[in-house]
């Protein structure tokens, strides 16, 4: 029951804290009504993650993973804004499907979710054995996903 409670109070506080940070002006009210609503939420994502058998996994890696975000979201950022400006005159931009596999005691659970916070890849599929189906925009892997993969592309 205590790990439940922590699980649903650790999606609660961000989904609160953005609701309020996403309304401007917060009044008590409206406080209380994004409090119930990302109770709500929480309470779902628990409920999603349990009937989904997801788990964190191994945490191996995932300090390293956390500093090369921030770099890896501004230049799959510029990607993507290349590949808009390249559609806007004409051409036909491609992404790509990969396969990847995580390195060893990485959790397929976190790292495919920070993979997928970029606008340079996202995961379609967690397969066995450590390997996901990866979406990516053009160009070469980004830095997170190589620090996330074992560096091994289908």
């Amino acid at each position: 029951m205590a790990r439940a409670s922590v699980e649903v109070l650790a999606w609660w506080v961000p989904l609160v804290a953005l609701q309020m940070l996403l309304i401007g002006s917060a009044s008590w009210p409206e406080f209380a009504v994004a409090a119930a609503g990302a109770l709500l939420a929480a309470l779902a994502a628990r409920a999603v993650r349990v009937a989904a058998g997801a788990r964190l996994g191994g945490t191996a890696g995932w300090a390293h993973a956390l500093l090369m975000w921030p770099g890896a979201l501004v230049a799959d950022t510029w990607r993507l804004a290349r590949a808009v400006v390249r559609t806007l005159r004409g051409h036909r931009v491609v992404g790509r499907f990969v396969t990847v596999r995580w390195r060893e005691g990485t959790g397929p659970a976190w790292a495919g979710g920070l993979l997928s916070t970029t606008p340079g890849a996202y995961v379609v599929d967690q397969g066995p054995e450590r390997a996901a189906l990866v979406h990516t925009l053009p160009g070469g892997a980004g830095a997170l996903e190589t620090a996330l993969t074992a560096g091994g592309r289908g």
